[in-house]
This record gives structure tokens, sequence and C-alpha cells, in this order.
């Protein structure tokens, strides 16, 4: 699953943040919530200015996301940016499509309720249950988010809720599985590093699912919130380890005054229960505008050393990539001098009582989005320009049973 976004780095997404259910840009037929496939068929899509896409194209094709969907959104009667990031679903034998936006793109009822206005910012998920009847495992991942979109976050969760949305999230105890921080995302296989051999990630049988969307409005034009992601099969019989997320969160209690710069940090100790070949896989941090450094370290039987740093520009939210740690990845090596993020090179297998740690510096400097001054602290909060976090999240293996959790300051 190799993806590159900086020079000589390799992002992976497997578990990176989170998960939803099966939902397509694809003619099937009627739509009855967000888990159906949205609505297009060939009679109907000529007086909405909509071309049906080409659904065989879907199944002959799993491994392509690339292909359109030949869609054509608007909204008061103006275009809709970004329809040529819809993906087709794969081939349902060989995987499934999570989706949150419109069940039915000729319904302008069903349009407008994912219409975001010109100034506004917003974080709420869709409801919907996963289409697999058994388990199954997978290691290849594509997303695609429309202009304006944060992140999309994807999680699997035992307590069911009505389908539907977009609603609060009001989420019971969830297990993130992925998600997505840029506007495309492509990953596809690790590399050929022999601890990757028979890596997978397990989603059980008939999961609710509960995708979250946080997407911001910059511009001057109303935007519509989408975001596809595809999760393809791995034969069960080839999988030797099974991943997890880990899901580190800190400055929850921070509260940063205009003018002031803080340090906000956390630490994650490896559980008791660790195997033998416990190691981080890969991790990606997650901050918004006003973060100007992010350094996360590990120290293992006592040493501590770089794990990754990467830098932000005040006032410009940063597009992080996911980092892998394996025998046959060499990450850059981070440059404070020129602000050149980079990351270790090699495998982290680490012990119970080893730790991660991780650090951001922040400064409020009182600019919001578009140079709009704001007089407030900076707290925890999902808004990108006048709130902040500190988060870590990723991958280890094998798994303990579940997402390695840590909370910070």
């Amino acid at each position: 699953m190799i993806f590159q976004r900086f020079p000589g780095f390799s992002t992976l997404l497997l578990p990176a943040v989170v998960a939803a259910t099966s939902v397509a840009c694809s003619s099937s037929g009627p739509a009855k919530s967000n888990a159906a496939t949205p609505t297009q068929d060939a009679a109907s899509t000529q007086d909405a200015g909509v071309q049906a896409p080409d659904a065989s194209a879907a199944a002959s094709a799993p491994g392509t996301p690339q292909l359109p969907c030949n869609i054509s959104t608007s909204y008061q009667g103006k275009a809709l940016a970004g329809d040529d990031s819809c993906i087709l679903p794969p081939d349902p034998a060989k995987g499934f499509q999570f989706h949150y936006g419109p069940t039915d793109y000729n319904d302008p009822n069903e349009i407008a309720k994912f219409i975001l206005m010109p100034g506004q910012e917003t974080t709420d998920c869709v409801f919907f249950m996963t289409p697999n009847t058994t388990e199954v495992y997978f290691n290849e991942f594509h997303s695609r988010l429309r202009p304006g979109s944060h992140h999309m976050l994807l999680y699997i969760q035992s307590a069911t809720v009505p389908e539907g949305g977009p609603s609060a999230c009001n989420q019971s105890l969830s297990r993130n599985l992925f998600g997505a921080t840029t506007p495309k995302m492509d990953a596809a296989n690790l590399s050929s590093a022999p601890e990757n051999d028979g890596l997978a990630v397990r989603i059980p049988a008939s999961q609710q699912v509960a995708m979250q969307m946080h997407v911001i409005n910059a511009g001057t034009e109303p935007i519509l919130r989408e975001g596809w992601a595809n999760v393809l099969f791995v034969d069960p019989s080839l999988v030797k380890i099974v991943g997890d997320p880990i899901f580190f969160i800190s400055g929850r209690t921070s509260s940063i005054a205009v003018g002031q710069t803080v340090v906000n940090h956390g630490t994650a100790t490896v559980p008791a229960n660790a195997g033998a070949n416990f190691r981080l896989v890969s991790a990606i941090p997650h901050v918004h505008a006003h973060t100007t450094r992010f350094t996360a370290y590990k120290t293992i039987g006592g040493v501590k050393d770089v794990l990754l740093e990467i830098y932000g520009t005040l006032g410009v939210p940063p597009e992080p990539s996911l980092v892998t740690f394996d025998s046959k990845t060499t990450n850059p090596t981070p440059d404070p001098t020129t602000r050149t993020p980079g990351a270790y090179s090699g495998t982290v297998y680490l012990k119970p009582g080893d730790t991660i740690d991780w650090e951001c510096e922040q400064t409020n400097d009182g600019i919001g989005a578009g140079g709009q001054t704001f007089t407030t602290p900076l707290r925890f909060t999902e808004q990108v320009y006048t709130g902040e976090m500190c988060n870590l999240f990723g991958m280890y293996a094998p798994t303990t049973g579940g997402t390695w959790n840590a909370i910070g300051n």
C-alpha cells in the first residue's frame, strides 16, 4: 500500500483513522437510505443532467478506482465541484464501498441535505450496516473526497442505530478501522518486507457503521459534502497477521489564548499483553491550522529516538502523510533547519513498557479562515481554524484484541 505525498514518504492506509458501508455511484435502483446506491437510472438522468455510470465497468475493474462515475450534480441551477472525485464500487465478491452523501442525485431535497454554505463547517455521520454476512479481511483501500473535506473517519460498532443521516455522531463504543485526510488516497499492498507477509485487517460480519465527515467551506459557493471509500478483500487463507488501529489523542484540556504558544503532548505505553513481534506498522499525525510542529518519539529499552516529525504554517490546514515502518521502506530524515518532514526508517518492534510519545507545538495568532480574526482560545474542537487537536493515528500488529488507545493532556 504505497502512496507518495512527501518525497520518500511511503503512505499506507489500512486502519489509520476509521470505517462505513456499501453505497456507490452506480444505477442499481431506488435508494432507501445512505446504505443504498445513489439513484441515477438512465431513464431519468437526461432531465437531471446526469449520465448513468457504467455499472459493468465497476464489476470488471475493482482495482481501478480512478474510473469516473459520470455524475453531474447541481444545486439551485449551479454545478457542484467534485463530481470527478466519485469512484465506482468494486465487484461485491471482491470488496465493498462505503459512502457518505446523497442516495439519489435526482432528488433536490436529498442533495440539499448534504449542502454546506460558504463560511460553514460541520462534522456529522451517516449510519448503516456493512453488507458482509461473514467476517472478511482487507489489505487494500481507496478513497476520494469532494473539495472542502478535512477528514473522513470510518467506524464500526456493535450497537445498532437507525440507518440514515447525516446527523450527530453520538457514537457508542466504536472500533476505528481507517480513514482519509486528503482528497485522494490509494493504499494498495505494503512493501515486500517479510514482516508484512499476510498482514490484513478484519471486519466482522454485519457491523453497524458510523461514517464521519468533517467539511469546511472556506469558499464563496455552496459545496456538496461527499466521500467514497472502497475496501478490497484478501483471501482469509492468506491472512497470517491481523492489524488494528492506534488511536492516540492529546490536547483535550488545552485552552490556548491569543498570543500564546503551548506544547501539547501524550504518552502511549505498550500493552502488557503485547506479543513477541508487536510492532508499530504505520503512523499519521492529525492536527489543525495552528500547529507549527508535530513530533513523535519511540522509547525502546529506555532509549528515546525521533519517530517522525512534520512542520506546519500558521493558518494553513496541514495534509500529513501516513508513514510506514518496515525493513524495506526508507523514509527521509526530518530536518528542523529546513523544516523538511521525515521519519525513522526500519521496523519498530516494541515490548510491554516501551512507549510512543507525541507532542504538538501550537500557537494561537487569532487569525482564522480567510484572514478573519478571532479572540477566543484554541480548544480541543473539530474546527480547523478556531480549534486544535494533537492526535496520532495509524496501525499496529499483531492485534492485542482491539484498538491501541492512549489519552494525553
